[in-house]
């Protein structure tokens, strides 16, 4: 008998998206469903995709206004045109993808309505879900032919509430992320394999993500002469971050740790004291599941901001503008006991476990053979 199938909508703007992807199809192989897994908009249209992506890199990394405007500009137009408009984009390949692949259901983790805009037409009857990978909700993600909404908090539930989306319609589930991150770990191990001394508290700063740290150098010249931490730096593969720090690195090496890009990014999770990054919702969730203390250095406004601001108003992390601000912050929640501790509990308040199970639960229950209708 043939395994049934999911399809899986995705995009590269982020690596967010991509990740939550990861997580839900490896999900899926545990239940032997095959995930099938497109980009739908970088498969249909290369070329722009590739441009739009690097756009959006320069936008992130000069501070431009042009993602500000992009965010709460469309955010204020009629989001069924913007929906309406968008729906064209991909739908050939998606149908090239349904009659190949035969999905029993379509899983969205980006704002894609190709899918939706044929199940208007009645060309096709697969239940389609939006798994929203932010703390915030932005009018795009909204279509009224999606079958189900997974996210991410009560807030975001409220948002889709106010625009007239049916409650039965709405998990909250929580995001996805690897189950590494919620699996408890053993210190001594982690603390013998980065060279860390279990007596320092940790530093970390998540530097190369997708939305790139700012001064970093600058951060870590002035926390290095904190000498009763230790500060640990993960550049991703940023290689002129990793090359810019290396006489840090050289300098104090009882002290400092340079590390590019790993994959067990769960392990130093576990011990440290505080984490510095910038506030993409996986990264958040992940930091939530394992309770560290938060320092989101400019967010960039739109969702990083409105991420941000969500972490900040609950208790859960404090937002920097300036290196000095960051240094404060450290220093606050390393010599605060109880504000750290404040802030781990308005994690634990946040994190939603077993994200990942939870949305592929809900959709092999209404699983259905796909009805699809040529034209």
């Amino acid at each position: 008998m043939k395994r049934p199938t999911a399809l899986i909508l995705t995009a590269k703007y982020g690596s967010g998206h991509v990740q939550a992807t990861s997580v839900l199809a490896n999900n899926l192989r545990e239940r032997n469903i095959e995930p099938i897994v497109s980009d739908l908009f970088g498969e249909s249209y290369p070329a722009i995709s590739t441009f739009t992506q690097s756009l959006l890199m320069k936008s992130f990394s000069t501070h431009s206004s042009f993602y500000k405007w992009f965010y709460y500009g469309t955010n204020k137009l009629n989001s069924n045109g913007l929906v309406q408009f968008s729906s064209y984009f991909g739908r050939k390949r998606l149908l090239e993808l349904v009659f190949m692949h035969q999905p029993s259901f379509i899983l969205l983790t980006f704002p894609l309505h190709a899918a939706s805009s044929l199940k208007k037409k009645s060309r096709m009857s697969i239940p389609t879900y939006t798994v929203v990978t932010d703390y915030c909700l932005h009018p795009y993600w909204m279509n009224p032919f999606i079958h189900h909404y997974f996210v991410s908090t009560e807030a975001v539930k409220s948002c889709l509430l106010s625009h007239q989306v049916s409650e039965k319609r709405i998990t909250v589930s929580g995001i996805p992320i690897r189950s590494q991150f919620e699996t408890p770990a053993d210190k001594q191990v982690i603390y013998e394999k980065f060279h860390l001394c279990p007596q320092r508290k940790v530093i970390t700063i998540l530097a190369g993500a997708f939305g790139v740290l700012k001064n970093v150098k600058e951060l870590c010249e002035l926390l290095i002469h904190f000498r009763t931490y230790q500060i640990v730096v993960i550049c991703g593969k940023n290689d002129s971050l990793f090359s810019s720090l290396m006489p840090i690195a050289f300098l104090f090496p009882e002290s400092f740790r340079l590390l590019g890009y790993i994959e067990d990014i769960h392990e130093l999770f576990a011990i440290s004291h505080c984490l510095i990054t910038k506030p993409g919702g996986i990264t958040l969730t992940e930091a939530a599941a394992m309770q560290v203390p938060l320092i989101l250095h400019s967010p960039i406004p739109g969702q990083e901001l409105e991420n941000a601001a969500f972490f900040a108003e609950n208790g859960a992390a404090f937002i920097s503008h300036t290196t000095l601000e960051v240094v404060n912050h450290v220093q606050t929640i390393l010599q605060n006991e109880e504000i750290s501790n404040r802030m781990k509990s308005a994690q634990k308040y946040i994190y939603k476990r077993d994200s990942a199970s939870v949305i592929i639960d809900h959709a092999i229950n209404e699983m259905k053979q796909p009805a699809i209708k040529l034209v």
